[in-house]
């Protein structure tokens, strides 16, 4: 007997054990895929060893370790061998997360779009000699020795020193409320 939209009437039992199989088999997939995305830690170091973090699924950085010798390096370039380094590891973790997700839901899956459009863009390497970012931190890459010529130097405005009192006293104020 044919039932509307070509479909066969079948045993009812028989497509109940179908269904249970098909949600248990989807059931222990989604455990896998927990699982997976809990595990999906990534620990990276730099290229020379001097850093290493490591980051949780959602990229979150959980640590960051300096060798003894990152201290030898100046803070800027220090700096961006951090941020290197842990984009290098989000972008890792981020793309187990595609996989992971890709796996339980298929590639073209709305999961996997969504996760897609979280992400940040990817950044390009960029040809340097040493992933040196001084610049974007606002530091030159060597401090220039002397101002450039005919520009005189601006003195920067001073602070008032840490004893200095401008006759306000905040110790003794009730910042609760209660007079």
């Amino acid at each position: 007997m044919t039932v509307p939209f070509g479909g066969q009437v079948r045993d009812p039992q028989e497509w109940m054990r179908e269904q249970e199989q098909r949600s248990a088999a989807l059931l222990a997939k989604a455990e896998q895929a927990k699982t997976d995305l809990e595990n999906n830690v990534v620990t990276m170091s730099s290229p020379d060893r001097l850093v290493t973090v490591t980051v949780n699924p959602g990229g979150g950085l959980t640590s960051l370790a300096l060798s003894p010798q990152a201290q030898e390096r100046p803070p800027a370039q220090l700096a961006s061998l951090i941020m290197s380094t842990y984009r290098k590891a989000t972008t890792r973790a981020a793309d187990r997360t595609l996989e992971i997700m890709a796996e339980l839901t298929g590639e073209d899956s709305d999961a996997v779009d969504f996760i897609k459009s979280t992400l940040p863009p990817r950044e390009e390497p960029r040809p340097t000699a040493e992933s040196d970012d001084s610049a974007r931190f606002g530091l030159p890459a060597e401090p220039p020795s002397e101002p450039p010529s005919g520009q005189p130097v601006k003195p920067r405005p001073s602070r008032p020193a840490p004893d200095e009192d401008d006759g306000e006293d905040f110790q003794h104020v009730d910042w609760t409320g209660r007079s």
